[in-house]
């Protein structure tokens, strides 16, 4: 009988040692690369520090940029959003233009309204609380063409300036803010809120509170967010306000039940007996809300929508905070997309930004109505806004009018007598560039630009003092006025 052919064993595998294992995934751990730690922990640039201070407020000082290159981004912004105002540095302004009444009163005209306020973005030490308060009024847009006496546009101001200073009132949220400004005078006075009684509901608040405000007509499918019976729900719901101005100086709103309609309204879905407030309510927590409140304040300061995850987060950040605004306000301005393109600003300074700006940087305040005026040739003069939709924002901007506008107000600037360059004999071209340069505050300048600069400045004809000094003038406008100075 054959012997049975016998099967060769195969060798089992070696296992390796647990401590072998472990040694040679401490030595992949070694080698792979760490994560990138969060952008908010980015040390400052000279460039950043520009870019932030210019979309957060009216752009760097030197002693800005002194101070925060180096730091991290987190840092500085935490030092925007926790400083309180506090008192405006410098000298009060002097309007040498009218020596009868040299100072400033945003009761006397509206030439000393808006210049009031510019006074106080150029003199406020933590630009961001006036930057943000003038988004409020941006969004909240009430005309003083259409509201009297003066004293409601002030205290409208002040309200926004409230909620606008996280510093002093860290817990400001969109919420208390809504139910303000829907009692606010001015806004009643100007969608004629006093008009909505019961039995005769006016609904102009009302429409506004969801289709700019708050919501928007449509979401993103294009269904619409609300409809015509909701309005005029709302509308019964916001029914029994009225003004009283007979102490002009101490203008209030109040609230009378006999013309409130108290009945059940149904409001997007919800029925209650509803007054202002909890209407508010109810429009505040429709999910189109966040979204369209995050896009707006994102596009404030950012250029190009956020992505969807951004949008996400911020939408979750403000609804886990209850609404408030320094958290959702910190991460955009903590966000990489904010830094974009910092060798090439993409964003067009609003009139009111380059105007305050550009005198921050020259050091001068408000002296005369000019840029009052000047404001006005731009198309945006603060409580003019020119409509309820506020003002258009980007190129918008930039006409054949308004660009002229923005080149007769760095010419005025420049010329003041309180900024007048010295002669410098024997002053070269890069000399003369570089203190033009420094004489409007260090904008940002490309390199190109830099270049035609001083091209200028080599041919220009110095032979004479009045020259050297025409030079040095016409040198500080094109800075100001020229396409560099008109982005951030």
């Amino acid at each position: 009988m054959a012997t049975a052919r016998r099967r060769r064993a195969r060798p089992r595998p070696r296992r390796r040692p647990v401590a072998a294992v472990r040694r040679v995934t401490r030595r992949i751990r070694r080698l792979a690369l760490p994560p990138a730690p969060p952008f908010e922990r980015r040390q400052m640039t000279v460039e950043m520090v520009e870019r932030l201070f210019w979309r957060a407020g009216f752009g760097p000082s030197q002693g800005d940029r002194d101070r925060w290159t180096g730091r991290t981004l987190g840092e500085t912004v935490d030092a925007l959003l926790a400083t309180p105002q506090g008192p405006l540095a410098g000298p009060a302004p002097a309007r040498n233009d009218r020596p009868a009444s040299p100072g400033l009163d945003p009761k006397a005209d509206d030439a000393d309204l808006v210049l009031t306020w510019l006074d106080r973005m150029i003199r406020v030490p933590n630009p961001l609380p006036e930057r943000l308060a003038f988004f409020w009024h941006r969004h909240w847009a009430t005309s003083r063409a259409d509201v009297s006496p003066v004293q409601l546009m002030i205290r409208q101001n002040e309200l926004f300036r409230r909620h606008a200073d996280l510093g002093a009132n860290p817990g400001a949220d969109f919420r208390t803010l809504a139910h303000e400004v829907g009692e606010d005078p001015a806004m009643l006075r100007f969608l004629t809120g006093e008009a909505n009684v019961k039995g005769r509901p006016n609904e102009n608040y009302a429409r506004e509170l969801m289709e700019l405000f708050c919501l928007g007509p449509l979401d993103p499918a294009g269904t619409p967010n609300y409809t015509e019976d909701d309005v005029r729900e709302l509308a019964r719901a916001m029914s029994g306000w009225r003004v009283d101005t007979a102490n002009p100086d101490d203008p209030k709103s109040y609230f009378t039940a006999s013309r409130w309609d108290g009945g059940v309204k149904t409001v997007l879905g919800q029925a209650g007996a509803f007054g202002l407030r909890d209407a508010t309510d109810v429009v505040l927590s429709h999910p189109a809300h966040p979204g369209v409140l995050l896009r707006k304040l994102w596009s404030e300061l950012v250029t190009g929508p956020p992505d969807d995850a951004t949008l996400q987060d911020l939408v979750a950040t403000y609804t886990a905070t209850g609404r408030r605004i320094a958290p959702v306000l910190r991460k955009i301005l903590t966000h990489p997309q904010l830094f974009d393109s910092l060798g090439e600003p993409s964003m067009i300074k609003p009139p009111i930004v380059y105007v305050a700006g550009a005198m921050r940087g020259m050091g001068v305040g408000v002296t005369d109505r000019v840029p009052y005026d000047r404001l006005n040739e731009m198309g945006q003069q603060p409580y003019f806004p020119p409509n309820v939709s506020g003002w258009e924002y980007g190129l918008a901007w930039l006409t054949t009018n308004t660009a002229i506008a923005r080149w007769r107000f760095a010419s005025y600037l420049v010329n003041r007598a309180d900024v007048a360059p010295q002669d410098v004999p024997g002053e070269t071209p890069d000399a003369a560039v570089d203190r033009a340069h420094a004489a409007c505050g260090r904008p940002w300048l490309s390199a190109q630009s830099r270049v035609q600069i001083l091209d200028y400045a080599t041919r220009a004809r110095v032979d004479t003092a009045g020259r050297r000094r025409a030079r040095q003038l016409l040198l500080r406008a094109m800075i100001i006025a020229g396409p560099d100075g008109q982005v951030m």
